[in-house]
């Protein structure tokens, strides 16, 4: 393949899988920069790839590589494992359904405060992404550090500007020789170290006080027993280092450098998800009523007290195809799959027999499959309830009952935002609730106009970048 013949690494990721992925065949995306060539597999083989041990090939090596872990969140000691998504796995689906409440509120908060401008009288234009970038932060906080500190606006700037710095030194360390990183790695996250200590201003004494009470409690001290610590990601990782007896990292610096990632990862997939989900909704025909059927399922099942809980979100099966729907026309990436080959001797594929060496990078082409005519039926059409008939309830053995098999949560070899497989994003069911709370509270308390045409998504390398301009015309409903 002549690279030199396509503008773009989409057009080539285009060529290839129409020439060889849809034949099942693997090809290797070139890149300008020599020493990073990539292998894309096709969609027969991702399960063989997911298949293969961490031994063999590993996510956290590719996400490390890619993200340039050591210097983008200022500890190299972190970067050699992966102990945050390890936090994740452990504890995050197991405590998301006990943050509920605490997120309906804190959801509330945020979207009150961002729109407290907006009266019922007349339509004010709104900046789409300006928008998420207030809200979210605050519901983020709250998973990172507890209710206490969340609506701090001090925290919530320096986290935004810390994800902002992130994307920055990452932009640029990728263009550097590796040789060459060690000098400028340093010089590059000079502002994500400025942005990490304010953001350690708020959240220290949080960090230090939760070190203190829960190591004594490990040492068993009577009067710390019955102490019974917020969920919240900072108790997360020090109940892991304490299980793991990790005497070294029962320090508050390094405890607040390991919020980096997840701040990073939550900030930044959140805010891009609601932005092309609103762009899509709103772009949708107005004949087809769209919002309104949607505030109709919302308000059908919103509770009384205006506190969502896991039945009534459960029961937004409009809204959770049209996230879905969303998720599978604007990836966050064009290759969220990746792993890299760090087995001693390679990646074998025994059935086409071909070896790839150790250090390889093995990735699949997602937006490729998600708008795949063989796979979906217009398939670049957006049909925000595509995934809702598919789970409209069923009477079985004599009960009602709804399949989650195409629920936004649910991973699949056709549906790959959340990644698939054992390494799937553990973070997934709380951006669900999250999602669908920001957006009924949207539908429920506001006019939106439609716009005549959704604003067009332009491409940096392989990632799509948002059209940040983007405004909505938007009026306080009447009560």
């Amino acid at each position: 393949m002549d690279a030199s013949k396509f503008p773009n690494l989409i057009n080539i990721l285009t060529f290839g899988q129409a020439m060889f992925g849809k034949r099942g065949e693997a090809f290797i995306l070139p890149r300008s920069l020599p020493w990073r060539h990539d292998v894309v597999i096709p969609r027969s083989q991702i399960r063989w790839l997911l298949d293969q041990p961490d031994s063999v090939v590993s996510a956290f090596e590719a996400h490390k590589r890619h993200l340039f872990y050591g210097y983008t969140f200022l500890d190299h000691g972190h970067a050699k494992e992966s102990f945050s998504n390890r936090v994740l796995h452990r504890f995050a689906a197991r405590h998301t359904l006990s943050m509920i409440p605490s997120l309906s509120e804190e959801v509330t908060f945020a979207m009150n405060k961002a729109l407290s401008h907006i009266e019922s009288s007349k339509w004010t234009s709104v900046n789409l992404w300006d928008l998420w970038m207030h809200v979210i932060p605050i519901p983020t906080s709250m998973l990172i550090a507890g209710s206490n500190t969340c609506r701090d606006e001090s925290l919530n700037k320096s986290i935004v500007d810390f994800v902002a710095a992130a994307i920055r030194s990452q932009s640029t360390l990728s263009m550097t020789p590796a040789v060459f990183q060690p000098i400028i790695g340093p010089l590059a996250t000079i502002p994500n170290r400025r942005h990490w200590k304010s953001m350690c201003r708020v959240v220290m004494p949080t960090i230090k006080e939760r070190l203190h009470v829960m190591t004594k409690q490990a040492q068993g001290c009577p009067e710390f027993q019955g102490y019974v610590p917020p969920e919240d990601y900072i108790t997360w990782v020090i109940r892991l280092v304490l299980e793991e007896n990790r005497i070294g990292e029962l320090d508050a610096i390094r405890v607040s450098k390991r919020l980096l990632p997840i701040v990073f990862a939550s900030i930044h997939t959140t805010v891009l998800t609601c932005h092309a989900l609103m762009l899509d909704l709103l772009s949708t025909k107005p004949e087809h009523a769209v919002l309104d059927t949607l505030r109709e399922e919302i308000e059908a099942h919103r509770p009384a007290s205006g506190v969502w809980n896991k039945a009534t979100l459960r029961s937004l099966v409009k809204v959770d195809s049209a996230v879905r729907e969303s998720q599978r026309l604007n990836p966050l990436s064009s290759t969220l799959l990746v792993r890299e080959v760090v087995g001693a001797e390679g990646l074998h594929h025994p059935e086409l027999g071909w070896t790839l060496p150790k250090g390889s990078s093995v990735i699949v082409y997602n937006e490729g499959i998600q708008r795949d005519e063989d796979v979906f039926d217009e398939p670049l059409l957006y049909k925000p309830f595509r995934y809702a008939t598919m789970q409209e309830p069923s009477i079985v053995d004599g009960g009602m009952k709804t399949s989650g098999q195409y629920s936004m949560t649910t991973t699949s070899d056709e549906h790959l935002s959340f990644g698939h497989g054992r390494h799937a994003c553990p973070g997934r069911f709380f951006v669900s609730y999250e999602i669908k709370m920001l957006l009924a509270h949207l539908l429920t308390n506001y006019d939106i106009k439609m716009l005549h045409e959704r604003p067009l998504t332009t491409y940096v390398g392989l990632n799509p970048v948002p059209n940040t301009k983007a405004c909505i015309e938007v009026r306080r409903r009447g009560i």
